[in-house]
Parts: structure tokens; sequence; C-alpha cells
């Protein structure tokens, strides 16, 4: 025992503690330079599971390449098994948007993997929050068609889009919404956007009763949402980013971190405007696939 008491001090006076703490999050970003954009693929050759069996990273049937290492993240498939690794808040997605790499870009993400990974981006967490919205995103926006997505394959299959899901923090604006069960609108935010958390429901994670219907049918209430912890730095600007330095009145969403792809998902179902928190028993929440 002694002995193995002294390897450990040894160890750590020496700092070289990876395999000690070697997580998810490190793990991914070990591989991420590794990872390649594929162009000139044929969408109408992929179904949504072929596509995501194939290229890891998505493809596009153009030549314009995309950010491989994000795709890479969208891509991956957890699972349900897999233990969250912490609680996030409002404050502590706030603290990390102001902790991301100067260096990273809308294209980039490779370069900035290892200091992501040491903001946990990777692991899988859990964060409990009101549901302010979700949005089909292969309905389109502002009256245009979604053209799909590379990380997709540009598949525009029923079944080939994500979930796109507004997560928020405060109890008085889910009130309204439960209430008013208010929309977004392209081109249009409000508070409900701006101040809204990103987490999203992937096609090749999705339960089958993970419907876009039982999903909004939850609209204004208190969830919890479990997944991977990632940043999608194509909304890393002005327009998008609510929390970018500069950031326009058209932004939309309160910071680029997001809960990507979602692999559990709960409604607390207390009574008597009671509300669930990180300590309520497993009894106090609903599996989404148990929704009526």
């Amino acid at each position: 025992m002694q002995k193995f008491i002294k390897l450990i001090a040894l160890i750590l006076l020496l700092g070289i503690p990876d395999s000690l703490y070697a997580d998810r999050a490190h793990d991914l970003a070990k591989v991420a330079s590794k990872q390649k954009a594929v162009t000139g693929c044929n969408p109408a050759s992929l179904t949504t599971q072929t596509c995501h069996a194939q290229f890891p990273t998505g493809c596009t049937d153009s030549a314009h390449k995309y950010d491989a290492y994000l795709n890479f993240l969208k891509n991956q498939v957890p699972g349900a098994a897999l233990a969250s690794t912490a609680f996030l808040n409002g404050t502590d997605f706030k603290s990390f948007e102001g902790k991301i790499p100067k260096t990273l870009g809308s294209s980039n993400h490779a370069k900035s993997a290892p200091a992501l990974a040491n903001l946990g981006e990777g692991n899988i967490v859990t964060v409990i929050a009101f549901l302010y919205f979700v949005e089909d995103t292969g309905k389109g926006a502002g009256g245009k068609p979604s053209i799909g997505e590379t990380t997709n394959c540009k598949l525009q299959l029923p079944d080939s889009y994500d979930f796109h899901i507004g997560l928020g923090f405060d109890p008085a604006l889910a009130q309204q919404i439960l209430k008013n069960k208010p929309q977004p609108v392209f081109g249009h935010p409000t508070e409900m956007d701006k101040t809204s958390v990103v987490a999203e429901m992937t096609p090749h994670t999705r339960g089958p009763k993970w419907t876009f219907a039982r999903v909004n049918s939850l609209q204004g209430q208190q969830v919890k949402v479990v997944g991977q912890l990632m940043v999608d730095n194509t909304h890393l600007n002005a327009n998008d980013d609510c929390a970018f330095p500069g950031a326009l009145a058209s932004c939309w969403r309160s910071t680029v971190w997001e809960v990507h792809p979602v692999t559990r998902f709960f409604v607390c179902n207390l009574k008597n405007n009671q509300v669930c928190d990180q300590n309520s028993p497993n009894s106090a929440w609903t599996s989404l696939k148990n929704v009526p």
C-alpha cells in the first residue's frame, strides 16, 4: 500500500496525471486532427443510416469543405447509458462562453480541441432548465425549404434533420411561454430566443418515441436534458451569438455552447408549482418516451 501511495504522489509531483484523469473530452480531442471533410458525395444514394455509417464527419455534394471535427462531434452516438459528469446551469454556460479560445473561428474547431476539452467539451452533462421552444429544422425557415446539413450528408429526407431545442432558466419567462406557447419567428428573435441554450436531438440518436409533437407538448415546462457538451463554432459571430462582443440585434442564442446530441430527456412531473432540481429523485422525472 505504501508503495502505491508513493507512486501516486510521484505522478502528481511530476505533473503527468493524464492516465489517471483521462476522460471522454480529451479522448475525442486526441483524434480531432484526423477528421477530414468529404466532398463530392451523392446524397441521393444515401439514407440517414448509411450516411452516418459511412461518413463519421458527414459529407457534401459540393467542393466546399466544412469543419470536419465539428461534424464529427455532432455525429457522436454517446448512448443513454453513458453517465453524466456534471450539472450545468445558465451561469455555467455564460462562464464557458468567456473562456472560448480567441483562436477559434467558424471552421477551425480541431485546432482548439485541446483547450475546449479542458473546459469539458465532449463530456456528458446534465442541464435542468425550462423548455422554451423546439424547432424541426426540416421545415426550413423564413419561407425557404431546408437544404440539409453537411453533418447529415445534405440529406433532405423526413428523418434526416435535427430537432433544435431552446432551453432557458427564467421561471417567469417560462410561465409566459407555458401560457402563450409562442413560436420562434425566423429573423425576429425575442427574449425567448436570445436567452436560450441550444440542445439538439439528432436523427441518429433520437428514440422512436422522441417525436417533434411529444417534445413540443412540453413547451414552458421544466425539463432535464442529458447529452454531450459541444461548441457550435459556426455560430461564433455577432449575427448569431448574443454573447459575442458587439452582438447585433439579430442574435438569436445566448451562447455557442450546446448539448449536442441529446442522449436522455425528462420532464418534471411534480405538481402544485413544485420544481425539480438535481437532488430530485428519479420518480420526480418522466422520461420523454413515457410522455402521453
